[in-house]
């Protein structure tokens, strides 16, 4: 069939929005009519050419849709069912799945091949025939994908996809982050250092909580603000001054720090993020790195004085620890009781024809919480 995609043909020229082919599905495998995606920032890296990838390629891997044919073998989901798509798939088999650490599955390996399971691409030119590269198993900035059975799940009829299709990525690796790797408990404190859509949803984990203390730490007023209306108690401004913002965090906690941290923002940043979320733990304490880094930052600014005699923790976090078979539908709940806030984290709504937009709104970095295009 031909639908419209946005592709991306080199790093850092504009996306063609254009008509592409895409194949059927085959075995244990689902096409799915796109409703909603996200905009994330993971996509933006490969964008600017921080991440390598095989091009042209359609990108994007934060989608929620409705089933429109399965193939053979398919027996978990049916035409007509709603969906949220995950780019980490799950097979269930593997020693990572039965211990139920579905997020580290073996299938992952395969992620950044640019084609499906089979090593057969889906997605194809409609002026020669040549293969265009798959994102992540689901290329979402697209109106059709075809994916694996095993990077879906079924949530209920009532769902607003367009909500939902952060439960993909950004939303599920920032909640589960603070639910799900550390399960913070009631009363605990927390600095949350980048305030975009991860760490937005990581503050909304934590007041879901019951967390004490919920410091914010990020360079931007307008996401601060965000944060606040997500639970934050307190909010720090980065203006670039490491120990101007611990410092402000230890008079919070009255020189202890905080239970835990998590640096959210990730690449160039990480050395400075890093430090503040390091440096701002208490003894004891864990510090999350959840933003994902550059392939050539190969060390953090970290004492391994303080490491060892503090006995402080650095533990790394792959969307959010999710069972996305089980936590994508509890977040729906959620979701429908009016518990969680996604209206104001999304702070736009965009057209496929608007990805450039988009992207130019994510690397200004103050424009948006998170962002959304709808299909219809």
């Amino acid at each position: 069939m031909r639908m419209k995609a946005a592709v991306m043909y080199e790093p850092k020229k504009p996306l063609i929005v254009e008509e592409v082919q895409l194949d059927p599905p085959k075995a244990n495998e689902v096409l799915v009519k796109l409703a909603a995606t996200g905009v994330c920032h993971s996509d933006v890296h490969f964008y600017t050419g921080d991440l390598p990838a095989q091009m042209p390629m359609v990108p994007g891997h934060e989608g929620a849709g409705i089933v429109q044919e399965v193939g053979p073998g398919v027996t978990r989901v049916k035409a007509g069912d709603k969906v949220v798509l995950s780019f980490l798939p799950s097979c269930g088999q593997c020693r990572m799945c039965v211990e139920g650490r579905t997020n580290l599955c073996d299938l992952g390996a395969q992620l950044m091949a640019g084609v499906m399971l089979d090593q057969t691409p889906r997605l194809h030119s409609v002026r020669d025939g040549s293969p265009i590269r798959n994102f992540l198993f689901v290329s979402t900035w697209a109106e059709y994908t075809v994916v694996p059975d095993a990077c879906l799940v079924k949530v209920r009829d009532e769902t607003p996809l367009e909500k939902a299709c952060l439960f993909g990525c950004g939303f599920t690796t920032g909640y589960g982050a603070v639910t799900n790797t550390i399960h913070i408990r009631p009363g605990e404190s927390i600095t949350i250092v980048g305030c975009g859509g991860l760490g937005l949803s990581a503050i909304q984990g934590a007041a879901a909580s019951d967390a004490g203390m919920i410091v914010a730490v990020d360079v931007h007023e307008e996401k601060l603000a965000l944060a606040k209306k997500m639970g934050a108690t307190h909010v720090v401004q980065n203006r670039h001054n490491v120990d101007e913002v611990v410092k402000e965090v230890l008079h919070l906690t009255q020189g202890l720090g905080t239970d835990y941290s998590g640096e959210f923002v990730g690449f160039d940043q990480t050395p400075e993020t890093a430090d503040i979320a390091f440096r701002s733990v208490r003894k004891g304490g864990t510090m999350l790195l959840v933003g994902v880094g550059a392939l050539s930052q190969q060390t953090l600014k970290v004492s391994p004085f303080v490491l060892t005699m503090y006995e402080k923790r650095i533990q790394g976090v792959l969307f959010g620890s999710a069972r996305f078979r089980t936590d994508i539908p509890r977040y729906v709940e959620l979701l429908l009781a009016g518990k969680l806030n996604l209206d104001e984290m999304i702070t736009n709504q965009f057209r496929l024809e608007d990805i450039n937009t988009c992207i130019a709104n994510v690397l200004a970095g103050n424009k948006v919480g998170r962002q959304v295009i709808r299909f219809s």
